[in-house]
């Protein structure tokens, strides 16, 4: 298909075609036979600022960048301009094709056709970029949000920083702060590597179809707890959340703690027994998993 040069992007001396433009994206969209798929949750970014905004924030220039989810390669001709190698993970065929046709010869890109969910990105990931600093960039469905995040958070790899675009409600998730209605498991396991961060909401009139609900960005610089066990502490995080009404004195019985067990490790870690999991800071949820780990 013939583009014309007002379809085009450019950066200094660089040149790619404009996918956030509507017109540009519904003939990509007839060309490779794609349809927006509800149950893949696809929407298409189309406002050119935005692209900008998130390919500046999400990795510094000549980075190594994983993207999930790129779509039409809005995002991805940003990194690529700025000098980045963006290792792209899509499932759906027809944007898979079209982003062949769009990057091709560009030796920057590379694209697996795969469930991010189902790769086994640290074989895959470390084969193509050993030891280096990887950041993250992923447009993140509602559906997958969660396992999507808790994947990188765990993986072996040398993931500096996560910079996602997700339903408002999520990023609200991410970000809440002990006491609110929206604290909880998904931001105690964030808060355990970083202290998340919304960096700004994107309008559904950015989007193509326009989504029903507001999405935001938020980021997250990784720093991990070296001295004690994600899988430990989230065994934790999730015992103690298991009844939400209920006090940690309480959680901590139903998960198998006599009562005696229960009072010294408390005590210990310097928590009120009558407090609720959603009043815990991520440093109460690491100083109870350190008691355990003393027991078991």
């Amino acid at each position: 298909m013939l583009f014309l040069q007002s379809d085009m992007w450019y950066n200094e001396c660089e040149m790619f075609i404009n996918v956030t433009s509507p017109r540009v994206l519904k003939e990509l969209m007839a060309q490779f036979g794609v349809a927006p798929l509800k149950k893949l949750g696809q929407n298409f970014l189309v406002d050119g600022n935005i692209a900008d905004k998130i390919a500046a924030a999400a990795a510094p220039a000549g980075a190594c960048v994983l993207e999930i989810g790129p779509g039409f390669g809005a995002l991805t001709s940003r990194l690529l301009a700025r000098g980045s190698e963006v290792a792209a993970y899509e499932i759906d065929a027809g944007l898979c094709r079209a982003l062949d046709a769009i990057f091709t010869g560009e030796p920057r890109f590379h694209l697996f056709h795969q469930d991010f969910l189902k790769a086994d990105i640290n074989q895959e990931l470390g084969a193509l970029f050993g030891g280096r600093e990887i950041y993250v960039s992923a447009n993140l469905p509602y559906y997958i949000t969660s396992p999507c995040i808790m994947a990188l958070l765990t993986a072996r790899l040398n993931i500096r920083r996560i910079t996602v675009m997700v339903q408002r409600e999520v990023a609200d998730r991410l970000c809440a702060a002990p006491g609110s209605k929206d604290y909880g498991v998904l931001t105690v396991a964030a808060g355990f590597f970083s202290a998340p961060q919304r960096l700004f909401n994107v309008s559904p009139s950015c989007f193509y179809p326009r989504p029903e609900v507001e999405s935001a960005v938020v980021q997250m610089e990784i720093a991990p707890q070296q001295d004690m066990d994600f899988e430990a502490f989230m065994d934790t995080v999730k015992a103690l959340f298991a009844m939400r009404r209920k006090t940690v004195k309480s959680n901590l019985r139903t998960a198998g703690l006599e009562p005696q067990q229960t009072e010294a490790v408390l005590k210990a870690a310097g928590i009120d027994e009558n407090a609720r999991a959603e009043t815990l800071s991520v440093r109460d949820f690491i100083a109870i998993s350190r008691e355990l780990k003393k027991i078991y």
